[in-house]
């Protein structure tokens, strides 16, 4: 969600799932001070949805940031004549982290079987054997 969709967010009601465990931190006064100016604006969302849509954002902003690369040589899977290879930037690194802690956090709230969150590979077209010596 991008900075800008967040007042249009916060004017709308949404049931966003939380972690089982509390997330305690101390910001800045001069953080501090912005979020409980944005809470007395919008009195009908709680810090904790304010901070969260605010964090999330950020996230997206700094994910568009994180390389992603591959090497045609370790495809592991081919998928309508696209290759999937596994992605070996910091992207790939930063998704298989966020994978883990994501499965960890949805079995504390009883999904057994948790889904990928962002993902780790890159699908690209196969080049055909005589595409690569075209001149």
């Amino acid at each position: 969600m991008k900075a800008s969709e967040l007042v249009a967010s916060w004017t709308s009601h949404d049931n966003k799932r939380l972690t089982s465990k509390q997330v305690s931190i101390r910001l800045p006064v001069h953080i501090a001070a912005r979020v409980f100016g944005l809470c007395d604006m919008f009195p009908n969302k709680t810090r904790t949805d304010i901070i969260a849509d605010l964090l999330n954002s950020s996230l997206e902003e700094l994910e568009k940031t994180l390389t992603h690369q591959y090497s045609e040589d370790d495809e592991i899977d081919v998928i309508n004549g696209m290759g999937v290879y596994p992605n070996t930037g910091s992207f790939g690194d930063y998704a298989r982290a966020v994978n883990k802690h994501y499965a960890e956090l949805e079995k504390e709230l009883g999904n057994e079987t948790p889904s990928t969150l962002l993902p780790d590979c890159v699908s690209r077209p196969i080049k055909r054997r005589d595409e690569e010596n075209d001149f």
